[in-house]
């Protein structure tokens, strides 16, 4: 009977133990920023995913690591990297284990690319224009855009808003706020940074979110960012457009609502676009709704270059 009742309270007691245990995971996975929603360890079998991907992009940036190689899987290599940033970064008690205010420095460290336009004509590249868009990391200030030519003539300058939620999950529509958004690995969060692709699209069907003009896609990043953001076969983002919609009680004297992730931009200059584009041999494709792969040959390039990151 003692033996039992002994068994008993070790039964109790293991419970307790991996109840707590689970508690204390739980609680660490809570704290951890988006992209991330979970501590990453060296695990058998390997722990993989978008964000052992986003790790491994940005973690390859620090001084401090010697080299990591873009394996989607949270091993050795990955864990002797973090553990060289965190020793670098004067981070208590280096593990290797990605934790929470491990990915607090990290993305407050080198989510920037650094990446600047290289100025080429987009004709020299093959493409028939170009759209530039400058950003701050506080993306609740907008700023200008501007449109080129395959030749890299001016044709026309716009504001533009790469804004995305606040916060992971849905938000109410339309949204304001003056915040720095929610980082640009996060689904909905701000406009990836960088060099892609874009194209001209016919519009999409909700007017009112999209507004009734034809949108640019941007897809196939290049460098930045966008490079692995928007990989051509296997994008962590889709569905980045430069748009804008028929949003109730705004007008154009006011900031222009949070997005998605995408670029708003006012219902005039959208439209001017379009017919800017057009008018220089652009066609309007058939949207495909983020199909992946980009099934035509985009005729355009996107940059979005982070302002004072360089």
């Amino acid at each position: 009977q003692c033996f039992a009742q002994r068994l008993f309270t070790m039964r109790l007691f293991l419970v307790a133990a991996l109840f707590v245990a689970g508690v204390a995971a739980a609680a660490a996975a809570d704290n951890m920023p988006p992209p991330f929603t979970r501590v990453l360890s060296v695990q058998n079998p390997p722990m993989s995913g978008s964000d052992v991907e986003v790790l491994q992009h940005l973690v390859q940036r620090s001084p401090f690591v010697a080299n990591v190689s873009y394996t989607n899987q949270y091993d050795s290599q990955t864990a002797q990297a973090v553990s060289e940033f965190q020793k670098g970064n004067a981070i208590p008690s280096p593990s290797g284990v990605f934790d929470a205010p491990t990915a607090n420095m990290l993305l407050a460290l080198h989510s920037c690319d650094g990446f600047q336009d290289p100025g080429t004509p987009a004709g020299q590249l093959g493409y028939k224009y170009k759209i530039h868009i400058p950003v701050f990391h506080n993306r609740s200030y907008e700023h200008t855009g501007m449109l080129f030519d395959a030749n890299n003539t001016l044709l026309h300058q716009f504001r533009v808003r790469a804004h995305g939620h606040d916060a992971p999950g849905s938000e109410p529509w339309p949204s304001f706020s003056n915040t720095d958004g929610l980082n640009e690995f996060t689904s909905n969060g701000n406009t990836p940074t960088g060099y892609a692709e874009c194209d001209l699209n016919s519009p999409e069907p909700n007017a009112t979110l999209y507004g009734p003009f034809p949108v640019n896609r941007v897809m196939n990043g290049i460098s930045g960012n966008a490079e692995w953001v928007l990989d051509e076969y296997k994008p962590l983002r889709t569905g980045i457009l430069l748009h804008t919609g028929l949003w109730p009680d705004w007008t154009p004297s006011e900031d222009m609502p949070n997005s998605a992730g995408c670029l708003h931009a006012h219902p005039t200059d959208i439209e001017r676009i379009w017919k800017l584009l057009t008018s220089i041999g652009v066609e309007v494709r058939d949207n495909p709704f983020g199909q992946t792969p980009y099934p035509y040959k985009p005729q355009g390039l996107m940059v979005i270059e982070q302002v004072g990151c360089q």
